[in-house]
């Protein structure tokens, strides 16, 4: 069985649904119609090689193309891209007054921890980011003359 719009962001909300909310973004709808999922969502399905009939508005019909090999590292490509937008959204600073000191950017620190360790995890996984190998050769066609 492959993937639904609404099982994806049923899948993305389990694993960042609290970052959502504290990033201001919507980390509860799961119904397939979440706004601020739907870009990390077709992000994931074009890194992985398959086009999405709107960029606006991924669908069910973008999703199944996903192939049952590939749910994985979908999910992950667009948990990093999810990470990313929280990351856009998350803009608190640091407070110091006399005595009384608030680390607002805390949160954002530890988006930045959880990117750092799920990309490498990709690219141990997945080689996700990394260079294809290429391989060619070069024909030397020359005749030596006296």
């Amino acid at each position: 069985m492959s993937l639904t719009r609404a099982n994806t962001e049923l899948l993305l909300v389990a694993r960042v649904g609290p970052l959502l909310v504290a990033a201001g973004m919507d980390g509860t709808t799961v119904d397939g119609t979440n706004t601020d999922l739907n870009d990390p969502i077709g992000y994931a399905i074009r890194a992985l090689g398959h086009l999405v009939d709107s960029a606006v508005l991924v669908d069910n019909d973008d999703v199944a193309r996903v192939t049952v090999t590939e749910t994985d590292e979908f999910l992950d490509v667009a948990t990093l891209s999810v990470l990313r937008n929280i990351l856009g959204n998350l803009d608190d600073v640091d407070i110091t007054v006399g005595p009384r000191s608030e680390k607002l950017s805390q949160l954002a620190m530890q988006v930045e921890r959880r990117v750092v360790i799920l990309r490498t995890r990709m690219i141990l996984d997945y080689g996700y980011g990394m260079a294809s190998p290429k391989a060619g050769y070069i024909t030397m066609d020359i005749a030596e003359h006296d």
